[in-house]
């Protein structure tokens, strides 16, 4: 039953958010400033919890008002221009804007209003996806135009999960098949050229072809998080004991704090991890199926296909199965505006599912449902 999805939504949420408190103080309170590095954490998290209990609360069709998605569309424009401008510059990628000793990181808040806006236009031509400009060649063309601004922040993991979203979001809605196979080819031609005409991240493939013959330089990073799964075994070291943080696995409490799970809590943390990311994708693909609508149906697809899908792709890259990649794990790892945006999603599928299960007569009182709204935003408009 809906019911029981969106239960398992918000509590596996919630267990995410609390391994990711944990991890985050065991791995930097052993740094420098890393106190406050927790604290950063906290705050943020107090924050996305704060919107993921407010809209979780908000009928999800306010998003569909042309006020609201065309200014998350203005905003997200002006924030991603700016940090081209002044954004803070680390590792040669300029990703960040500083805010009173805070980051902000406008691609992430990009994200959100693609998804929104692809899934109002999705829902306004649903008479017309199957036709090649309005079902395909429109919504591609927006998230590659949403994604350039962040190519040419030199980040190209962001860029490549909106195009994914897109393509999933595109297919859910009913376009041709034929359409969605051209999209592809013409996606992986973007994303091989993103790579092959960088050096650093050519360079991050072949070390993950052979990171054994890059040891001393880009190779370290993948030898020191098996090492760090390897050290894990079975239960792990404990929450605190691991070594792999005491300066040995760069972005220990970032891109790869997966493996620090390993290290400290085991195979059997890392295997209810993964679990808990299956639940969360169960859920909201289930939220997704019985949505009141079909604009319910296209945000929760989007949002699933955003976090979930980017949540296995940082595992798979921990575990040596894909190339690195700067992006963090959903709810886990230590990242504001990350945190920030995948809870603000959360909440937004929590009441699409909740709004489903009103429809479906499912009694649920802790959550306050609006009624659904005519209009464009209406399932067959």
């Amino acid at each position: 039953m809906i019911r029981h999805a969106t239960t398992a939504l918000i509590l596996t949420v919630l267990s995410l958010c609390a391994l990711g408190a944990l991890m985050v103080f065991s791995v930097c309170t052993v740094h420098t400033g890393g106190m406050w590095t927790f604290v950063k954490h906290l705050i943020a998290m107090g924050v996305g919890l704060a919107l993921f209990t407010w809209l979780l609360h908000r009928d999800y069709h306010k998003l569909g008002e042309p006020r609201v998605f065309l200014g998350m569309i203005v905003v997200s424009v002006a924030l991603l221009a700016l940090v081209l401008l002044v954004g803070k510059v680390t590792d040669g990628a300029t990703r960040w804007i500083k805010i009173a000793g805070f980051s902000l990181q406008p691609s992430e808040l990009a994200r959100v209003a693609l998804i929104v806006f692809l899934a109002v236009k999705l829902t306004q031509y649903q008479n017309r996806v199957r036709n090649f400009v309005m079902g395909c060649f429109f919504p591609m063309v927006t998230a590659f135009v949403f994604s350039l601004p962040v190519v040419a922040q030199r980040d190209a993991g962001i860029p490549f999960m909106m195009l994914l979203t897109a393509g999933v979001m595109v297919f859910v809605a009913g376009a041709r098949w034929s359409h969605l196979a051209g999209a592809a080819a013409v996606g992986a031609g973007f994303i091989y050229a993103l790579v092959k005409f960088a050096p650093h991240r050519l360079e991050r493939v072949m070390v993950f072809l052979d990171p054994w013959s890059h040891r001393e330089d880009g190779g370290w990073q993948l030898i020191q998080s098996m090492s760090a799964f390897a050290q894990g075994g079975m239960f792990g070291k404990g929450p605190g004991a691991g070594e792999q943080k005491l300066g040995y696995l760069p972005a220990d409490h970032t891109d790869f704090i997966f493996a620090m799970i390993g290290e400290e809590l085991g195979f059997v943390g890392t295997l209810l991890t993964v679990l808990a990311f299956l639940v969360l994708a169960w859920a909201m693909l289930r939220i997704a199926l019985n949505a009141p609508d079909m604009f319910g149906t296209m945000l929760a697809t989007g949002f699933c296909v955003m976090i979930c899908a980017q949540a296995y792709f940082i595992i798979a890259v921990n575990l040596c199965l894909l190339p690195t990649k700067g992006l963090p794990l959903p709810f886990v790892s230590y990242g504001g505006t990350s945190i920030m945006v995948c809870l603000a999603a959360a909440g937004i599928v929590a009441n699409i599912g909740s709004q489903a299960a009103a429809a479906q007569g499912v009694q649920t009182p802790s959550v306050h449902t609006a009624p659904l709204r005519g209009g464009p935003m209406q399932a067959g408009a």
